[in-house]
């Protein structure tokens, strides 16, 4: 086992560098390569760290952190193409490690950081194109399968019978081969972009209420009726205050890490071979 770097008494070998970068491209390698070693060195910085405060990991903490991942991951994934290699021997030191790391990692930092509403409202009006809603429409519609004449004729005869929002969900649930039939069609809300291109041109063409002529797409023929429209428009601040407090919260602590990390690098580079 080739060892490519040294932190204190944590050596760094090609394999780990290996793993980190296990599923990128050949083209993405080298840059891959070259952050994984730096984060490996920092990695290593912060165990150091933790170990030199005197946090242990307890068994309990162990397990927990276990049923953890099992609740939020699929277990297969646990044993990803980056970790298969692993003995469950050192799958368990490596989470513990990286548990005696957050566990540092919360120690020196609070937990809540405090955040004006200043604060908040600036990053709000800084990044007020990110909170905007396009605008967007609501459709059912009638699918017949196919696009030969007998489908054609099929549509036109049904939309001939159709005067009204009440005909189109009795057809619609008589007719459609759309699986949507069960709940009249409905397509939901959708912006620009988000549905097939013939779909899309009429939906954005109707008006609210209206319902459209036969049309062709590649599923066959439609008839569509446009159920809703709203424009696009900022999501209000008071809506999304409380996950941008969270959202700025966790940058703090991100940029806090990061200094602490370069005053580490700088503290213990004699430690870094």
């Amino acid at each position: 086992m080739q060892i490519i770097a040294k932190v204190f008494e944590f050596e760094i070998s090609e394999q780990e560098l290996e793993r980190e970068c296990a599923k990128v491209s050949l083209a993405e390698r080298e840059k891959c390569l070259e952050g994984a070693l730096k984060r490996l060195i920092d990695r290593c910085l912060l165990l150091y760290k933790a170990m030199e405060s005197g946090i242990k990991i307890s068994d309990t903490e162990y397990e927990n952190a276990i049923w953890e991942l099992l609740d939020e991951e699929d277990p297969l994934k646990l044993w990803s193409t980056s970790l298969e290699q692993l003995t469950p021997q050192e799958m368990e030191k490596l989470l513990k490690q990286r548990l005696m790391i957050n566990k540092y990692i919360n120690s020196i930092f609070p937990q809540n950081i405090p955040i004006t509403n200043a604060k908040i409202k600036e990053f709000y009006d800084e990044q007020k194109e990110y909170f905007l809603k396009p605008e967007q429409v609501r459709c059912s519609h009638i699918l017949i399968r196919n696009d030969n004449e007998e489908a054609k004729a099929k549509a036109e005869q049904i939309r001939r019978e159709i005067h009204n929002a009440d005909d189109f969900t009795y057809f619609c649930q008589k007719y459609s081969d759309c699986p949507s039939n069960n709940v009249c069609g409905d397509l939901g809300w959708f912006p620009r972009g988000k549905m097939i291109p013939e779909i899309e041109e009429v939906a954005f063409s109707l008006k609210v209420g209206e319902i459209s002529q036969p049309f062709l797409s590649p599923y066959g023929y439609h008839i569509l009726m446009k159920t809703g429209q709203s424009e696009k428009e900022y999501i209000p601040f008071e809506d999304i205050k409380d996950s941008l407090y969270a959202r700025l919260q966790q940058i703090e602590k991100e940029y806090k890490l990061l200094r602490h990390l370069a005053e580490l690098r700088k503290q213990y580079a004699s430690h870094i071979v």
